[in-house]
């Protein structure tokens, strides 16, 4: 799949949030791009891939959009642990609550 059928489904996708407009997904899009640019200079640096996401995120860049994103390191397996522990013990007190 070449990039701009993967920048379109992209755009569909986000454009089918509630009240998104056009414009709004336009900056969503172009913030994604400038964003791709910032990371792949970081690895081509000395940046990790999960410490290029640590300080992308502390710089505020968004992330891409999907549940994924939240549990693990886009372009990656890794999780974010803190994530991860946070669902498990909600998990737990459901389960003793129950």
């Amino acid at each position: 799949m070449g990039d701009t059928q993967q920048e379109e489904k992209l755009r569909k996708h986000l454009s089918q949030y509630p009240g998104a407009t056009p414009g709004e997904v336009d900056q969503y899009m172009e913030a994604l791009r400038v964003r791709a640019e910032v990371k792949a200079d970081m690895i081509k640096g000395s940046y990790s891939n999960v410490l290029a996401e640590m300080m992308l995120d502390r710089r505020g860049f968004p992330r891409p959009p999907g549940w994924r994103t939240v549990f693990f390191y886009p372009d990656g397996n890794i999780p974010r642990i803190k994530y991860l522990v946070l669902a498990a013990l909600i998990g737990l007190a459901i389960g003793f609550f129950r």
